[in-house]
């Protein structure tokens, strides 16, 4: 009998022990969670709109100017075609190499074109977000939030805890649009020299 009640006190001093540390601790206080969708923002807003406009109407102008230079590249080769048998081989195997050369130009300026207006687009568009989640910040704080969480990683949500329009509406307000530092326009290659024809012996 000594046994046992020295066995069931031993239990109940642990179980005080283990106890004490869950009572110690301070309770955590109730998060307040607000919900953003910046994938939202980030098409819907002023800003990012005023940024995409601006380099479609630039990569429109451009696509217009390759246009043309397609069509003359196409012009040279079909003459090039008809002129193949009655030009000297070496006078045809220039004028191909000339041919080649402007094509692959052409080629290469478009990729660097495309390489140098993705960066224009994604460096003004990093100046909206920026904006955006400085505005998150300020309404979260307002709405004394401890937690903001992307709308994207929810799967239901009260439509109260949706802050969405507010940071849309606050950033068109300050950041109604935003400067496109678009690359300069490229010089247009000098036209190459025509083959001198030989004269005639």
């Amino acid at each position: 009998m000594r046994m046992g009640h020295g066995l069931a006190g031993g239990l109940a001093l642990a179980a005080l022990v283990a106890a004490a540390p869950a009572r110690a601790q301070p309770a955590l206080p109730q998060p307040v969670i607000v919900v953003v969708d910046m994938t939202q923002i980030m098409r819907d807003s002023k800003a990012a709109k005023d940024v995409q406009a601006q380099v479609q109407k630039e990569m429109d102008g451009y696509s217009r100017e390759v246009s043309l230079k397609e069509n003359d590249l196409k012009t040279l080769r079909d003459e090039l075609e008809r002129q193949r048998t009655v030009l000297a081989p070496e006078v045809f195997n220039a004028r191909s190499q000339d041919y080649q050369q402007r094509y692959a130009a052409l080629d290469h300026d478009v990729q660097v074109k495309r390489q140098e207006m993705q960066q224009s687009y994604s460096d003004a568009m990093t100046k909206v977000e920026n904006s955006a989640l400085q505005i998150v910040a300020d309404v979260a704080k307002e709405r004394k939030a401890t937690m903001v969480v992307a709308k994207a990683a929810l799967l239901y949500m009260d439509d109260g805890l949706d802050m969405t329009a507010e940071v849309t509406k606050r950033l068109d307000e300050k950041v109604p649009s935003m400067a496109v530092n678009l690359p300069p326009a490229a010089a247009p290659p000098a036209a190459p020299a025509k083959p001198k024809s030989s004269a005639s012996k």
